[in-house]
């Protein structure tokens, strides 16, 4: 049985200019290997025209399962078109959906791709394992958890399957079976030793509009302290990578785990620097660990601040308070670590007047905002309560990317909405002190960040489009199949 895990061609995100390949198909490539299959992992955007080339390395592998992840609803109608073009290259295989909006829409992504034969709903190593190990057994019903499949024209679904309770029982991430030194793997600013690395699953909060959250039941689960450190040192050793991305919405969520880690890093004696992101309350919680978190690397957290007007926490289900992230931001950068806040425009009740005094409470706060666009992911409650409320003006997933309008609320329209954005962005970025940080702040990081802001603004003031080298529409045979109605 020959396997191909496959992320289809994305365009990447114009605003970061960066790509990073899936920590989940490398994750299970890595089970699948230990197990005894014969696989390929294919991440399509690394490739010079990448519909083209990946319809011929369909064809040219001929292979038996074709494994298709969708992170994120912003990559919707790509994992559709994914699925059509393996079917029509390898009519004979079984083709097996994944990752997060694959299980939490999978009623639609079955009405939309019926060329799909199963979905693996939530974690993929034990469940994707039992069904190759029972094809073709498994095309008739099949009891194996975690599984959607269709049986004469109806949806169904396998009993629950129980996470992996120790992700320290899992294999390193199959990165040799990925193209890691491939230019399109880069942070725009940050060069070719910049990775992206995920050490946890899930969170322990309940936000509404978290997708991930809902994806893994409100539960924070982390390999062990070691661990990570061991694959930051594989990554050092085999591809020369030093600065690492914890690309997950809480690095730091358990204390025992951040001791662990801070032991084995300053035990390793590797040199190299990192940023995570976390909830406001790890960082208040284990201040007294940030002194050694800054010696050893850390150079920027980025926090979840969201809003400070108590109806959008409210409807977010965000439990923090101005007071706890004033806190916690002034003891990080009281140890030298930068700060990104990161917050939400547009809820319900969210007016001019509350998008100033959460720009005003940042601009004092941070050194680094990102300010995005309150958006519904299909799959979660927000998203539940915006449908039913009527919300909705954007239906292309495609634009569920947290920069582009996709809701009304009670004051303005979507398009509204992003103006008002663009105008706050535009004002904390044309500030002096962002100048003169830029060239003469005496912290690295802070250079590099606001000389990379700088880039953008340039692009948004002569209304340029950065336009990605690699970009390949999809080819009109495979869009004329069908019309995605989201």
């Amino acid at each position: 049985m020959k396997i191909l895990l496959l992320d289809p061609p994305h365009q990447i995100f114009a605003a970061l200019r960066m790509w990073m390949p899936s920590p989940g198909l490398m994750a299970l490539g890595g089970y699948l290997e230990r197990e005894g299959f014969d696989l390929d992992i294919l991440d399509s955007t690394t490739l010079k025209q990448p519909w083209s080339e990946l319809e011929q390395r369909l064809k040219a592998g001929k292979y038996d399962v074709v494994g298709i992840t969708c992170q994120a609803a912003t990559f919707h109608n790509d994992a559709i078109h994914g699925v059509r073009l393996v079917r029509s290259c390898l009519p004979g295989a079984a083709i097996i959906g994944g990752g997060g909006h694959f299980t939490l829409n999978y009623e639609m992504m079955f009405g939309q791709a019926p060329e799909l034969d199963f979905i693996v709903m939530g974690e993929g190593e034990l469940t994707f394992t039992e069904l190759l190990r029972n094809l073709p057994a498994a095309n008739t019903d099949t009891t194996i958890p975690g599984l959607a499949y269709v049986k004469d024209g109806e949806i169904k679904t396998t009993s629950g399957r129980s996470q992996i309770a120790d992700l320290d029982t899992l294999p390193m991430p199959a990165y040799h079976l990925m193209d890691i030194k491939n230019p399109t793997y880069y942070l725009h600013g940050m060069g070719q030793r910049m990775t992206g690395i995920s050490t946890s699953r899930g969170c322990g909060d309940h936000c509404s509009y978290c997708s991930e959250s809902q994806l893994w039941q409100a539960k924070w689960r982390g390999r062990s302290g070691a661990l990570v450190v061991q694959e930051m040192e594989m990554l050092n050793r085999e591809y020369n990578k030093s600065l690492f991305v914890f690309n997950e919405n809480s690095f730091n969520q358990t204390r025992k785990r951040n001791e662990d880690f801070l032991e084995s890093l300053g035990r390793s004696g590797l040199k190299c620097d990192f940023w995570f992101q976390s909830r406001i309350k790890d960082i208040l919680r284990d201040k007294d660990l940030l002194p050694e978190f800054k010696k050893l690397g850390l150079y920027e957290v980025m926090l979840g601040v969201e809003s400070i007007s108590p109806a959008a926490l409210k409807n977010y289900t965000k439990n923090q308070s101005a007071e706890q992230i004033r806190e916690a931001a002034e003891i990080l950068k009281s140890h030298g670590i930068m700060v990104m806040t990161n917050v939400m425009f547009g809820d319900v009740e969210d007016t001019e007047e509350t998008l100033s005094a959460i720009y005003d409470f940042a601009a004092e706060l941070g050194d680094f905002l990102v300010m995005t666009l309150t958006t519904p992911l299909p799959g979660t409650r927000y998203y539940a309560t915006c449908t039913a409320e009527d919300r909705i003006e954007e239906r292309d997933f495609s634009k569920y990317d947290f920069m582009h309008p996709v809701i009304k609320n009670n004051a303005y329209n979507g398009a509204e909405i992003l103006a008002l954005q663009k105008k706050y962005l535009r004002k904390y970025y044309t500030r002096p002190i962002i100048f003169w940080k830029m060239f003469f702040s005496t912290n690295q990081f802070i250079r590099m960040a606001y000389k990379l802001i700088m880039r953008y603004a340039y692009y948004e003031a002569r209304n340029l489009e950065w336009v990605q080298d690699n970009f390949q529409p999809v080819p009109e045979e495979i869009r004329r199949k069908g019309i995605l109605k989201n």
